[in-house]
């Protein structure tokens, strides 16, 4: 369409006027009302095209519709002029037709018009008149339904007929705060909003047309939720798009793969890993395609298995490595996250290397850092080794043909090899063996009457330890001279047969009744049964002085029911080292009557 340039009219559209005057005092002048013809300067580029003026005057151009009739009305000037009217007269009454005061256009084409004076016919006005085909219908179409904000687009106006004379048309917006138009029918967006623009034939045949748009916000920015994701082979992972300003119509994003061999992307922004490698994922806009958002996405092989070795065993201060299998061997990341179940026996560092704390067990366990979280754990016995060894007791006391036991003290207590091998220096003294539960423990039988060493070797890192060995008839090394009881006072006396010093006497005291049933004395288990102990050092041919013996859990029995007191030496120390127990059939034993 071409474009139409706002005329510059000579006269008004509705109410114009061209005035033409005789000379002389008493000059004759026209005035012309053309009311709604349109009339143009000659050199209205409006007129362009519809005449070429080839005869060189130099004249307003009034252009009509043919079918249509126009009124059009002179005066003469003054009003004291005789006769007042005027003719009119068309050059071509088969373009323009002229009735009285009604100007009419026959067909497309050009001639004159003239009006003239009849008092003084020299008296004229001249018109050029241009008869055009009228419009009689515009269509509008736009090459899209919305125009964004900032945006443009260009509407196209069809004429028909199409030999239409003039095909200019006037743009014009409804609402100019939400679109624009110009002469050319380019539709600017302003703001959101629905636009109404109208396209108006511009040969006075008030045809006109017009077409609704849609102003949309567009996306300024698209915004992931991460710029990087990594998804494993056979999974999917999201990418979420932020669409700005928060306000936009283009809420619409198309998502698409750079290489979809190795992820695809779905219209909800859902990335499946195909194959290994890293390709890029764009969000865009769908309305304005210049707006992006590009995210990286690595696919990796998850592990799908760790697997260890054996168990492992390592010493207390020593180290070892441990080692696994990841599945599969292709896996993208294979590192693993490596921790002790119990610090306080075993510690692990990142590359596997176990370091023993103390003796005990442990696990390793592993644990996949690709987010598959697979793991697995292998067992770690700690062992601790042998530092030292020391006899519990100084002396062993052994009787002839008796068997006692004497413990080793590995060091540390939690030495893990506790096998020892013993020795006797005089088997004709005494003979030992190993305890079969409990090796770091030797049984000493005596054979006869004397003394010997017998020594302890730790199987682990060979240090030895030695225990003095006396055999001899130990179990007959007291005497119960005396023993009584009034009330609760129980008075014993005891002495010392034999070359040791004892630091300990224990007796038992029971309590019986006439029938010989035990008659309750112990507060502690309410049995018939109550112990005397003596913790002064009885040196070799001495006794027992009767005021330092102590009784324990001892309650005063019913009177009524006592009959007898029986008093058993049971067990004794010496030196305050070595118990030694008197067998039942060797205690020292004293029946004592009842004082009350």
């Amino acid at each position: 369409m071409k474009r139409m340039l706002l005329p510059l009219l000579v006269l008004a559209l509705l109410c114009m006027g061209l005035t033409a005057a005789a000379e002389g005092n008493d000059a004759i002048t026209l005035e012309v009302n053309t009311g709604k013809i349109a009339v143009y300067a000659a050199d209205d580029p409006y007129l362009a095209g519809l005449t070429d003026q080839a005869d060189g005057e130099v004249l307003p151009v009034m252009v009509i519709p043919a079918k249509k009739g126009f009124q059009l009305r002179a005066s003469v000037q003054p009003t004291t002029v005789r006769n007042r009217r005027v003719t009119l007269t068309s050059d071509n009454p088969e373009i323009v037709k002229i009735y009285e005061n009604t100007v009419t256009g026959r067909k497309a084409g050009e001639t004159f018009l003239t009006i003239a004076s009849v008092q003084d016919p020299s008296v004229t006005v001249r018109y050029r008149v241009i008869v055009t085909q009228p419009v009689s219908r515009i269509s509008v179409t736009a090459p899209e339904k919305n125009v964004a904000v900032g945006g443009s687009i260009t509407l196209n106006a069809a004429i028909l007929p199409e030999d239409a004379t003039i095909k200019q048309v006037t743009w014009s917006s409804a609402d100019e705060r939400i679109a624009t138009v110009d002469a050319n029918g380019t539709v600017t967006g302003v703001k959101r909003g629905t636009a109404r623009i109208t396209a108006a034939a511009t040969d006075g045949s008030n045809i006109r047309a017009s077409i609704n748009l849609q102003v949309i916000q567009t996306a300024g920015e698209i915004t992931l939720d991460t710029t990087e994701l990594t998804v494993d082979t056979g999974r999917t992972g999201m990418l979420k798009a932020t669409v700005l300003p928060k306000d936009t119509n283009d809420k619409n994003v198309i998502w698409t793969s750079s290489d979809e061999s190795i992820a695809k992307v779905n219209a909800q922004g859902r990335v499946t890993g195909v194959s290994l490698g890293d390709c890029e994922i764009t969000c865009t806009s769908r309305v304005n395609g210049a707006v992006q958002a590009k995210a990286v996405v690595h696919v990796q092989q998850p592990v799908t298995k760790v697997s260890f070795g054996e168990a492992q065993i390592v010493y207390a201060g020593e180290s070892c490595k441990v080692t696994w299998t990841i599945e599969p061997a292709n896996a993208t990341n294979q590192a693993v996250k490596l921790s002790s179940s119990n610090e306080k026996v075993l510690t692990v560092s990142e590359d596997g290397t176990v370091t023993g704390i103390q003796a005990g067990e442990a696990y390793v366990r592993a644990v996949t850092t690709d987010g598959s979280n697979r793991q697995a754990k292998v067992k770690v016995r700690v062992l601790q080794h042998v530092t030292g060894v020391h006899m519990r007791r100084k002396t062993a006391y052994v009787d002839v043909k008796q068997t006692s036991t004497a413990g080793a003290i590995l060091e540390p207590e939690k030495a893990t090899n506790r096998n020892m091998t013993w020795e006797t220096a005089d088997a004709s003294v005494a003979t030992v063996a190993p305890e079969k539960k409990t090796p770091n423990k030797v049984r000493i039988t005596g054979v006869s009457r004397g003394e010997t060493i017998v020594t302890g070797t730790t199987e682990d890192g060979g240090f030895q330890t030695s225990i003095l060995v006396r055999i001899g008839d130990w179990e007959k090394s007291l005497k119960l001279t005396d023993a009584y009881v009034k009330g609760t006072d129980a008075r014993l006396t005891v002495k010392n047969n034999s070359d040791l010093t004892i630091t300990s006497i224990t007796v038992e005291v029971s309590v019986f009744d006439n029938d010989g049933k035990p008659v309750p004395c112990n507060k502690k288990d309410n049995s018939g049964t109550y112990r005397m102990v003596y913790k002064k050092t009885l040196e070799p041919g001495a006794s027992t002085r009767e005021k330092d013996w102590k009784t324990v859990d001892f309650k005063l029995p019913d009177s009524t029911k006592v009959s007898e007191y029986v008093v058993k030496i049971t067990e004794f120390v010496i030196d305050n080292d070595w118990v030694k127990l008197i067998r039942p059939k060797n205690q020292p034993t004293k029946k004592c009557p009842v004082h009350l």
